[in-house]
């Protein structure tokens, strides 16, 4: 192998990196936005007033 083929192995290994790092930046994005998304619903749930569990009756009535 003389240096133009190990310089053209280098060039296409660096060009496949930077096409994975792109995918992985797109994902990490996604990431985050869906983060953000799980976020707002959690606090809406948060947010809404806290109503009492419905008892099912007096559990002194049991015979």
């Amino acid at each position: 192998m003389d240096v133009f083929d190990a310089n053209s192995l280098v060039i296409e290994r660096a060009k496949a990196l930077r096409a994975e790092n792109s995918r992985m930046r797109e994902l990490a994005w996604a990431y985050v936005e869906q983060s953000r998304a799980l976020a707002r619903q959690l606090a809406a749930v948060r947010n809404q007033p806290s109503r009492p569990l419905r008892m099912m009756g007096d559990l002194t009535e049991i015979e």
